[in-house]
């Protein structure tokens, strides 16, 4: 019995290591590397904005998870219809460092027509460890009432001018022509959740997203692609609190 679970574990091992090496000598997915460049400019043009216009840097140094939604496109009749996009969420360690991106698609089953695009780019920024867990669900996270992110503010706070730095576990932004607009997603978007593109995951770093994002419980990548990582690189130029 003992030479049996022997074997088998030495199969697994062999098996794992294998796979492991195809992945590492298997071309990284163009649509990994341009999802993840694009999410990384959005971010750049945001920031790159007047103090005004942009997403306050108080806010932005507090956030343990950032999710850019690329494009997402809305589909149906003119009051209301489907919004679908797909994008990347990266995750704030222990250690100071960031995840690799994880690949997610965000979907609503309804649209009100409050925007001027077809297409426009969510921002999510996740304010805690409680709210980052979220994105460890296995199937998708539903922004339900008890999770419905908060309309993110816009311009810098003072804080040395006292200005309190607005509190919740989620804040979200429309990026929509240029402006940046802090959105009530449950207002603009009905029924929404985030699910994860764990084919693309899969296929990039040999694991699921839940694996990326949980540094506690999850596997570590097979391999993280250098070439993925400029939204990982922008985000935590951003976010710094220095």
């Amino acid at each position: 019995m003992k030479a049996q679970t022997l074997f088998f574990f030495l199969l697994i091992v062999t098996v794992t290591s294998i796979t492991g090496q195809q992945l590492k000598d298997r071309p990284v997915s163009p649509k990994a590397i341009q999802q993840s460049k694009k999410a990384a400019r959005i971010l750049e043009t945001v920031m790159g904005k007047p103090e005004e216009g942009r997403i306050p840097k108080a806010l932005l140094s507090k956030a343990v998870a950032v999710a850019i939604v690329n494009d997402v496109d809305s589909i149906g009749f003119v009051f209301e219809g489907i919004a679908k996009g797909s994008g990347v969420v990266t995750r704030h360690f222990s250690d100071g460092k960031w995840s690799a991106p994880a690949y997610i698609f965000i979907r609503a089953a309804s649209l009100r027509p409050q925007l001027s695009a077809n297409s426009f780019h969510v921002i999510l920024l996740f304010m805690n460890e409680k709210s980052a867990d979220w994105l460890l669900a296995k199937k998708y996270l539903e922004f339900d009432r008890a999770k419905a992110p908060v309309a993110g503010p816009v311009g810098e706070i003072r804080t040395e001018q006292k200005e309190v730095v607005p509190v919740a576990d989620v804040f979200a932004y429309v990026f929509d022509e240029g402006r940046l607009q802090g959105a009530d997603l449950k207002n603009l978007l009905q029924h929404v959740m985030v699910s994860f593109d764990n084919d693309l995951n899969r296929a990039t770093y040999g694991v699921t997203a839940a694996d990326i994002l949980d540094e506690l419980h999850g596997n570590k990548p097979v391999r993280t692609p250098v070439e993925v990582m400029g939204f990982s690189d922008a985000v935590a130029r951003y976010c710094s609190s220095e």
